[in-house]
């Protein structure tokens, strides 16, 4: 009785020390590790939405690129669909102690193009193949403006299907523009 009891909490802690030190949740990593070609191809690219929450004041990116990549034995297909900003919301945070913070949301679709593209990408043959053995992924890019601060959280949940919601593909991840310009 006690064996199984201590095998289960250390599974617990185990978990919950690979939540916290990732900045992609453990609820992503399962929900995309079923996510295959097959539901890829069903995605409307009108439904398809990129949510941006950062600690700013403002809009600190200046485009934004939604791209799939597969990479496997069969060969690589690599793509990028551009997006356009739908709506931003500033929201203030009001602390009790130390100075207010701010937390910037904006929202993004598929432009023309991107939607476009997205549709020529999902009749892709590799993407028919059954049996094929690699693995894809999807991947927000972005440019930051030049008012962009040094340092700053971000946070980028991705909407693939509206019924099921968004889901986050990385959370809080600090970004530190001066440790990027030396490395």
């Amino acid at each position: 009785m006690k064996k199984p009891f201590t095998t289960i909490i250390q599974t617990l802690v185990l978990l919950i020390l690979l939540q916290g030190c990732s900045s992609i949740p453990l609820s992503t990593m399962l929900k995309m590790s079923s996510f295959d070609e097959t539901d890829f191809v069903k995605l409307n690219p009108d439904d398809i939405r990129v949510k941006v929450r950062n600690n700013t004041q403002e809009n600190v990116l200046r485009k934004n690129v939604l791209r799939y990549q597969y990479r496997g034995p069969e060969g690589v297909i690599d793509q990028s669909f551009s997006m356009e900003l739908i709506d931003e919301d500033v929201e203030t945070i009001e602390h009790w102690f130390g100075d207010d913070s701010f937390q910037h949301s904006s929202r993004y679709r598929l432009d023309a193009e991107g939607i476009e593209l997205f549709k020529q990408l999902q009749q892709h043959p590799l993407l028919a193949m059954r049996k094929k053995e690699g693995e894809f992924k999807f991947s927000v890019t972005f440019k930051l403006t030049e008012s962009a601060p040094e340092r700053f959280n971000m946070s980028i949940d991705l909407l693939l299907n509206p019924e099921e919601g968004y889901f986050t593909l990385f959370d809080q991840h600090e970004l530190d523009l001066t440790q990027a310009a030396n490395d």
